[in-house]
């Protein structure tokens, strides 16, 4: 007797770590999550937060908005989530770091209130080419930045798309990643042994 085989693939979603950033990203991160397991029933979701309020507020808003989706919300377990993913929906911040630590691709989404992103314009705040950490550290925006108007599903959807349906591009970030990875570790030894030999020859021992 053939059995079919069922191939699952893992999506982790961080919808940010403040209540204020869960209040506006997790209806269209979830949403998002939604529309792409019901193209493909095999699609498993992971809901990492940060505590218990993040929880009961993301709850409130899946039942609302993504009432279908099927998705396991935990607490405390980001690095975990990453780890089993095979691509992360995630807020900007330090999560886009742990995503390269953890060698995962990434689709980065975030949201100001409209009237902070007014402000943020209209003083030009943003002056830089990236916003996600992961981004600027290689220089090239391995990671999709869907900001505001451009995070909803609409655009969110087939960012994520494109690498859930491309394992040779996951295989080329994740190791884009790890050299940036290996860098960064370079850097901090050579950083550290020479504090170490300026320490030594101001004490006149080397």
């Amino acid at each position: 007797m053939i059995r079919s085989v069922v191939i699952l693939v893992v999506l982790a979603v961080l919808p940010g770590s403040r209540r204020s950033e869960v209040g506006l990203l997790a209806r269209p991160f979830l949403q998002t999550a939604l529309a792409l397991q019901q193209r493909d029933a095999a699609l498993q979701v992971g809901v990492p937060l940060v505590n218990e309020a993040t929880r009961q507020l993301l709850q409130r808003i899946r039942v609302q908005h993504a009432p279908g989706l099927e998705a396991l919300v935990s607490i405390g377990t980001s690095r975990q989530a990453m780890a089993a993913a095979d691509v992360v929906l995630t807020a900007s911040g330090t999560a886009t770091l742990e995503g390269l630590l953890s060698k995962r691709p990434m689709v980065v989404g975030y949201k100001l209130t409209p009237a902070t992103y007014l402000v943020a314009r209209w003083l030009r705040l943003v002056k830089v080419e990236h916003i996600a950490m992961a981004n600027l550290l290689s220089g090239e925006r391995l990671a999709p930045e869907l900001i505001q108007a451009a995070c909803e599903p609409r655009e969110l959807i087939p960012a994520v798309q494109r690498f859930l349906d491309d394992p040779t591009s996951r295989q080329r970030i994740a190791e884009r990643y790890r050299q940036i990875h290996q860098d960064m570790r370079t850097d901090t030894n050579h950083e550290a042994a020479t504090a170490v030999v300026q320490l030594l020859e101001e004490r006149g021992i080397v």
